[in-house]
């Protein structure tokens, strides 16, 4: 029996399971760590305290799972996309990473999609966001000049804790992709844009499958990790590409709502699917030949955990919030929630888009205000599937993934607004599971990711199905929300 480990490195906390090649999960771990703000539109991470957590989680999945090291056929990895990791000739962390949730690069945003220009359709396939890996490195030019010139390497996050396993620098097409400095047409990096923005062009890693071995656990790595020396390691993927392989999605008509930090509706195509109004994006999927075309919002279950810690300034679990959130009827009697809380790229590309209540009255309680954030992080996705709708999208099956999974409620709100049966996996920690898929493709335990999904992804006998009534209401509320959003967007400039 092969046993293979996947680690997602995600935005609030680092996972990692160990599963055996037919899916069945012998041991999870997990461990927390926060995003850094020190002033207002900032996001940043220690890359430091990343690899610190996942040597710790590593060694407690080892144990929990009693897999002994030598058992490890092989370990893939996941990791939150678009964020900059900066090393030095060295391969010395530079600075803090600037991860997806941050605004600070609104200018730089703007010239790089001037300086694009036809780029942006012919290359890019994507509008540059603030986040961005090229926006981030940008405004490190414009602002930390000593910090910039050291640079030797970039690459995201999920690409720091590899090299930190195995000695070995690279990314994978799904990631490369994600940095908007990479020409998805023809797989390769964006010299031309890169040129025009006076960006360093020697620092951009070597792109490989995300199958593909990428070498193997070091020395040093294993006696920090517990793993044995010489364990293959595959290059892994962005989690969006490997929540989808973790929930079987390799396939055109299935498409996956997940609702983790930040929140996606993507949907696997073999073409490269363009939005001419750059609303949703387009990233190299983490099997070969094929794209994922996604709306990918910056707002999800962030949105909950903020209402939860900063607004109640409760312990309640989220499984205790959407039972009582359960209670409220569809609609929220009134009650409406715009989820910027951290701007938006997906569908509006506005970061400077903001969070507010709409509709507020004597009525309505602390339940009504749960379900109202919850409706909001579905109705913004809900604009995306509707260009999903325009652009011919296959759309035969809804697997719903994420904290957006666990809960009745949520899922039953996705099933009424996007007019789907809800479809979830057995594994909980889907983008693990891709991770470890991946490992399985890349040590030669399945000859395709699609093959190893068959044998390794189950998906669960309960579907929620949409309720009619709800269906026909949520309809109404989306153009109201929609119309909400437009009444106020011209305000956020003047906040």
């Amino acid at each position: 029996m092969a046993y293979l480990m996947g680690i997602d490195l995600g935005t609030s906390s680092v996972k990692v399971l160990i599963a055996d090649e037919k899916g069945k999960i012998k041991g999870i771990g997990q461990a927390g760590y926060e995003v850094k703000t020190p002033c207002p539109g900032y996001a940043q991470q220690d890359p430091g305290i990343w690899w610190e957590r996942t040597k710790t989680v590593i060694r407690e999945c080892l144990r929990k799972s009693g897999i002994l090291p030598e058992q490890i056929k092989g370990v893939g990895l996941s990791g939150q996309m678009h964020g900059l990791v900066a090393l030095d000739r060295e391969g010395r962390v530079i600075g803090s990473s600037l991860i997806h949730l941050d605004q600070r690069s609104v200018r730089e945003k703007e010239e790089i999609l001037e300086a694009a220009g036809a780029l942006i359709t012919e290359e890019l396939m994507n509008c540059p966001g603030t986040g961005m890996l090229i926006c981030s490195l940008l405004w490190l030019k414009r602002n930390c000049p000593s910090e910039y010139e050291r640079i030797h390497t970039v690459f995201s996050p999920k690409d720091y804790i590899r090299y930190q396993l195995i000695g070995e620098k690279a990314t994978d097409y799904c990631d490369a992709s994600a940095t908007l400095a990479f020409d998805i047409k023809h797989k390769k990096w964006c010299k031309t844009l890169i040129r025009r923005l006076d960006l360093k062009e020697d620092v951009w890693s070597s792109v490989m499958y995300s199958h593909e071995i990428a070498g193997e656990i070091s020395g040093t790595a294993s006696k920090e990790t517990g793993l044995c020396k010489g364990t293959k390691v595959v290059v892994g993927t962005g989690d969006c590409a490997s929540q989808l392989i973790g929930n079987g999605v390799t396939e055109e008509g299935i498409i996956s709502c997940n609702i983790g930090t930040s929140s996606q509706l993507a949907a696997v195509t073999k073409a490269s699917v363009l939005d001419e109004e750059m609303r949703l994006q387009l990233w190299c999927h983490g099997i070969p030949d094929t794209y994922i075309f996604q709306g990918g919002a910056m707002n999800g279950g962030n949105t909950l955990n903020w209402f939860r810690n900063k607004v109640l300034k409760t312990d309640s679990s989220f499984e205790m919030l959407d039972k009582e959130a359960g209670r409220i009827s569809p609609g929220c009697d009134g009650l409406f929630f715009l989820p910027y809380l951290a701007g938006e790229r997906t569908p509006w590309n506005d970061p400077k888009a903001r969070g507010v209540f709409f509709g507020m009255g004597l009525i309505h309680d602390q339940a009504a205000m749960i379900r109202a954030v919850m409706e909001g992080v579905i109705y913004n996705l809900k604009v995306c599937k509707s260009i999903f709708d325009q652009k011919g999208i296959c759309q035969k099956r809804l697997i719903s993934s994420g904290g957006g999974a666990r809960g009745e409620t949520w899922r039953q709100i996705q099933a009424d607004v996007f007019d789907m049966p809800v479809y979830t996996t057995e594994v909980e920690e889907e983008a693990c599971l891709g991770a470890a898929i991946l490992a399985a493709v890349g040590t030669g335990v399945y000859g395709s990711v699609s093959e190893a999904c068959e044998k390794m992804v189950s998906v669960c006998s309960d579907v929620t199905e949409p309720i009619r009534t709800n269906v026909r209401y949520y309809k109404e509320r989306q153009e109201l929300f929609c119309e909400l959003y437009e009444s106020v967007k011209g305000l956020y400039r003047k906040l």
